[in-house]
């Protein structure tokens, strides 16, 4: 019953991300906490500048370096039929010219919700993309022999973020300390 009522008020309370989602005084006298990741993963802006190179062509300029996701970007005239499309590395650059009045814009990073947007090029000289973070549907569970603190918990917390990051990619298993507590993902 309690496991029931658990899930039940994890999928309720869709605004509680990145904090303690669960937290229990076991019979053997351990602690056990669940948390999601939620509150570090932090929205990308994405700036697209638009030049009037004249008559009526406008040229779409984005570039962002140090990112370490990959992309794409699509450009669509207003009817659907593709303008531009181009796969992005992680420094998310691209140059783009049309003639086109009004366009689609449709701008996707890993891990992120995919951004579209019509727009009049003829009206805009830059247009910011704040791409949201996907949630992440993980929830990671704490065993603990005692009660930790906020700040033990929070620094168990960053510590899995950054093992599940794109670039590392490492056990959780790693943040646990041998003999106080143990990391593992709640299935």
């Amino acid at each position: 019953m309690k496991t029931i009522v658990t899930l039940i008020a994890l999928v309720a309370c869709q605004v509680i991300y990145g904090q303690i989602l669960h937290q229990t005084l076991r019979e053997d006298k351990t602690h056990e906490y669940w948390f999601s990741l939620d509150q570090y993963q932090k929205p990308l802006n994405y700036a697209v500048e638009i030049a009037h190179l004249g008559g009526n062509i406008n040229r779409l300029t984005g570039k962002i370096s140090g990112n370490k996701k990959n992309g794409a970007i699509a450009i669509t005239d207003i009817k659907g039929k593709v303008l531009f499309e181009k796969i992005l590395g992680p420094e998310l650059n691209f140059e783009f010219a049309t003639d086109q009045k009004e366009i689609v814009i449709e701008f996707s990073v890993d891990g992120f919700v995919t951004y579209s947007k019509k727009i009049n090029a003829e009206t805009l000289s830059v247009l910011v993309l704040k791409l949201q973070p996907e949630s992440q549907e993980e929830v990671y569970q704490i065993n603990a022999q005692k009660e930790l603190s906020t700040n033990e918990l929070d620094t168990i917390m960053q510590c899995v973020n950054n093992c599940v990051q794109y670039t590392v990619n490492k056990d959780v298993t790693s943040c646990g300390k041998k003999g106080e507590f143990t990391i593992s993902v709640q299935l």
